[in-house]
């Protein structure tokens, strides 16, 4: 919406020069009015409160406050850095104990809502797996053999069907052995829990 006085001006110049001043001039006011308008946004001080009240702020213990003069502060709480999920040394990996050791690779987005073999709904941020013959409802533990981090998930669908994998993982499994990325790892598959 312009003012009164910013469209006398633009007809102004516009009277005077019509074929090049009205666009012109049309712009340079609605750039001067987006600049004056962030200007102004940016000129704000404190954060304004619409009841007019300032947010109560409570001294946190261990501190004084603001008119004592001294201040005594607690250290803040040590964290530790957090440990991997399921710490296994690559290099330490058995397959003595494997059902199966292959490729695997991981399917999410396209497939998820949609019903997998058992009836169920495919959810791509549950810990499941698709394998050709192990039977639904099978839980089995996946090792990622580059990395050593494994995920214990369900068997609820049927696949891969590309030759030379031998499991597909839902996309949360997949994030958990961080195989995400490079899209396929070489795997093991350990049963834990059979179904007859």
């Amino acid at each position: 919406m312009r003012s009164a006085s910013t469209s006398r001006w633009i007809s102004h110049l516009s009277a005077r020069h019509p074929s090049a001043w009205g666009p012109l001039a049309r712009h340079l006011c609605a750039c001067i009015g987006l600049f004056g308008l962030i200007f102004a946004s940016a000129c704000v001080p404190s954060p304004v409160y619409r009841n007019g009240a300032l947010p109560a702020v409570k001294p946190q213990a261990g501190t004084a406050s603001s008119g004592s003069g001294t201040t005594t502060r607690e250290s803040p709480p040590v964290v530790q850095s957090p440990q991997n999920a399921h710490p296994v040394d690559p290099q330490n990996i058995s397959t003595d104990k494997a059902y199966q050791v292959g490729v695997a690779s991981y399917y999410g987005k396209q497939f998820h809502g949609r019903k997998t073999a058992n009836g169920e709904i495919f959810n791509m941020y549950k810990l499941t797996a698709a394998h050709r013959v192990l039977p639904l409802g099978t839980v089995v533990k996946v090792t990622n053999l580059a990395n050593g981090r494994w995920v214990v998930v369900k068997v609820n669908d049927r696949g891969p069907f590309i030759e030379g994998r031998i499991l597909d993982l839902s996309f949360a499994a997949a994030l958990e052995i961080e195989m995400v990325q490079p899209g396929t790892a070489k795997i093991m598959i350990e049963i834990v829990e059979a179904v007859d």
